[in-house]
């Protein structure tokens, strides 16, 4: 009898097990899943709206999902590989059809972007001042102008000056020779003279030249900057976004992502700049720790209805396809079998059984 009992109760337990798994997966896979997911997300919104942040996740361990993605993962290849195709299409993308750039933005826009950057006088006045005080601004600068110089020396010197420099006679024991040399030389000390004179007055110069200007133009009225400003606006604003790409091929656009992403990699594993990034955890924690969940996500702008959509845009595509690969029976079979197999259960069911025999 105890034999008999046992068999009915696994077999008992079988078939609840595949009919809960049946209805299990008809609820999931039904038109219903939305307002099931409606009124399951109801319910949690109420429940988080109880729920503090900071009893929910630790200062530390938001600062470890920080380290593990912001200074830790690196992209797989084929990711990088991509933004070479990216390049491509984005390059024809942005320069088919682009709109001029008072298109995309506005006058009033700019006016108060103009506000914002002529409040930052002090910002300016310290930039400028690091500009005219930068030797090696000044040294580039006099390099160039030397050059330009050189050219202009080169191009405009007498003819006979240029040979009586550089012609070379073929007699090399005559007087006449001798005397060509030493004129030669003379010439030469004399040049050579005269230009690291006029190098260094030059660089004396532009360097005075640089520190002036940018004192100038420091101390220039905001309606000075305003109107410059402004002006330029004026001149580029209807132009193509397309122009401004003019020059640049998808290529150039690949190698400034690779080089971007290489530069970024170095960077943050900077103490000072894990520092900075730690700091923006720190400050989110300090405001939010003590809010519900509920508030945050209306801080963040997330809502109800944002959640829903998006359980309704991704939700029933997936799970059809995994029902359709069977992977929803074998997951609910899964997770549930252990219950039904347990001993505990089967007693129960045995117990049940016996109870209705008698």
């Amino acid at each position: 009898m105890d034999d008999a009992n046992q068999t009915a109760a696994k077999n008992l337990a079988v078939a609840l097990l595949e009919a809960q798994v049946k209805q299990l997966r008809q609820r999931l896979t039904g038109s219903q899943l939305i307002d099931l997911a409606a009124v399951e997300l109801d319910i949690l919104l109420a429940q988080a709206d109880e729920v503090l942040l900071g009893s929910v996740v630790s200062r530390q361990s938001i600062k470890d999902v920080v380290r593990v993605f912001a200074f830790e993962l690196d992209l797989g290849s084929g990711v990088i590989a991509l933004s070479g195709e990216m390049a491509q299409q984005l390059h024809i993308t942005a320069t088919k059809n682009a709109p001029k750039l008072k298109e995309l933005i506005s006058n009033s826009v700019v006016a108060q972007w103009l506000d914002k950057i002529l409040e930052l006088e002090d910002f300016r006045s310290t930039l400028l001042s690091k500009i005219g005080e930068s030797t090696t601004l000044h040294e580039f600068i006099s390099d160039h102008f030397l050059i330009l110089i050189e050219q202009q020396i080169a191009q405009r010197s007498p003819q006979w000056l240029q040979q009586l420099a550089t012609e070379k006679s073929t007699d090399k024991k005559g007087v006449g020779n001798r005397i060509a040399t030493g004129i030669r030389r003379k010439i030469n000390s004399t040049v050579r003279s005269q230009e690291e004179f006029l190098e260094s007055k030059l660089r004396q110069s532009v360097s005075k030249m640089i520190q002036q200007s940018c004192a100038e133009i420091a101390g220039l009225d905001d309606s000075v900057w305003r109107d410059a400003i402004w002006q330029l606006w004026q001149a580029v604003r209807d132009e193509s976004v397309s122009q401004f790409a003019e020059g640049l091929n998808p290529l150039d656009i690949e190698e400034f992502f690779v080089l971007s992403y290489d530069e970024w990699r170095r960077l943050r594993q900077k103490e000072y700049m894990q520092r900075l990034i730690l700091t923006g955890v720190d400050v989110f924690f300090d405001a939010y720790e003590e809010t519900p969940l509920t508030d945050l996500l209306d801080d963040v702008g997330i809502t109800r209805k944002h959640m829903l959509a998006e359980v309704a845009r991704f939700a029933p595509t997936v799970i059809q396809l995994l029902d359709e690969r069977g992977y929803i029976r074998e997951l609910l079979t899964r997770q549930l079998s252990p219950f039904y197999e347990s001993a505990a259960t089967l007693k129960i069911l045995q117990d049940a059984l016996g109870s209705v025999a008698t």
